[in-house]
C-alpha cells in the first residue's frame, strides 16, 4: 500500500508459516512492503503468501532449511531478484526441543542451536549484504522469556534464546556503521499453545505451566496474540525508532516471572 509506513521496503521474514511469524509478514505487507515469505514448510509459506496476495499486497514464498547456508544465500538472491534491495529482515525461524536433560541427545542440541543461532547468523550475514549496499537496514532478532526465565526440560531452546540477545548486540555494534540497526523482540507465550508431536517426549511439558496460570502472571491479564507480536515489530522497523538499536523489547504484558 503506497500510504504505508514501509512502502519501498522490502522485508525478509523466516518461520513466517504461521503463528508470529506469519502475523509479522502480514502487518508488514499491510504497511506496504513487498514480503519475501520465508519457511522450511513450503505448504505454511504459500498460505501466507496467498493471503497477503489476496490482500492486495505484495509478496513470495520460498522454501528455506535456515541452518544450511547454501539454502540461506539462495534465498537472499531470489529476494533481490524478484523484489529488489533488502531493507529488512525478521529472524523468526526457531525449533523448540522438549527432552530431560539427562536423556537429551547431542543430535538434539546441535540441531536447535543450528536453527536458533546458526541460522540467525546466516540470515543476517547475507542480508546485510544487501542492506549495506543500500546503506540502510533494519534487523530483529525473536527471542524468547525462555532466554531469561530457564525451563528445565528445554535446555537447548534456553540458551540459544539467550544467546540471540547477546548476538544482537554484537551485530549491531558490527553493523552500525552501514546504517543497519539490530534489536531484539522478546516475546511471551503467543496463541495457542501446542506441544511437539516427537514420540519420546509427548508426555512431557515444555515449561510445566498452563496458559491459565500464564494469563495469571501477565499484567494485562491474557495472553498475547501474534498481532500483539507484530504491532511492535512494525514499531522497531518503523521511523519512530529510528535512535533505538542494540536493544531488547519484551512483549510480554508485564509478565512477572
Amino acid at each position: 500500500m503506497e500510504n504505508g509506513q514501509l512502502y519501498g521496503d522490502v522485508a525478509v521474514v523466516t518461520g513466517a508459516g504461521r503463528n508470529i511469524g506469519e502475523a509479522i509478514a502480514k502487518r508488514f505487507a499491510e504497511e506496504g512492503a513487498k514480503v519475501a515469505v520465508v519457511d522450511v514448510d513450503g505448504d505454511r509459506a504459500t498460505s501466507t503468501k496467498e493471503d497477503i496476495l489476496e490482500a492486495g499486497g505484495e509478496a513470495i514464498s520460498i522454501v528455506t532449511d535456515v541452518s544450511k547456508e547454501e539454502d540461506v544465500v539462495s534465498m537472499v538472491n531470489r529476494v533481490e531478484d524478484e523484489l529488489g534491495t533488502i531493507s529488512i529482515l525478521v529472524n523468526n525461524a526457531a525449533i523448540k526441543e522438549v527432552s530431560r536433560f539427562l536423556e537429551m541427545s547431542t543430535e538434539m542440541f546441535d540441531n536447535t542451536l543450528a536453527v536458533n543461532l546458526r541460522g540467525m547468523f546466516l540470515c543476517t550475514r547475507e542480508c546485510a549484504k544487501s542492506m549495506r549496499d543500500a546503506e540502510s537496514g533494519r534487523v530483529i532478532n525473536i527471542s524468547s522469556t525462555s532466554g531469561h526465565n530457564p525451563e528445565p526440560n528445554s535446555v537447548a531452546y534456553g540458551t540459544s534464546k539467550g544467546g540471540v540477545i547477546n548476538f544482537t548486540r554484537s551485530t549491531a555494534s558490527a553493523l552500525g556503521k552501514y546504517d543497519i540497526r539490530v534489536n531484539t523482540l522478546t516475546p511471551t507465550r503467543t496463541g495457542k499453545k501446542t506441544l511437539p508431536a516427537n514420540s519420546d517426549t509427548a508426555t512431557l511439558k515444555d515449561d510445566d505451566v498452563s496458559d491459565e496460570e500464564i494469563e495469571e502472571r501477565i499484567l494485562v491479564g491474557r495472553i498475547p496474540d501474534p498481532e500483539d507480536q507484530a504491532s511492535a515489530a512494525l514499531f522497531l522497523v518503523s521511523g519512530e525508532s529510528e535512535f533505538v538499536n542494540g536493544t531488547e523489547l519484551k512483549v510480554t504484558g508485564g509478565r512477572a516471572r
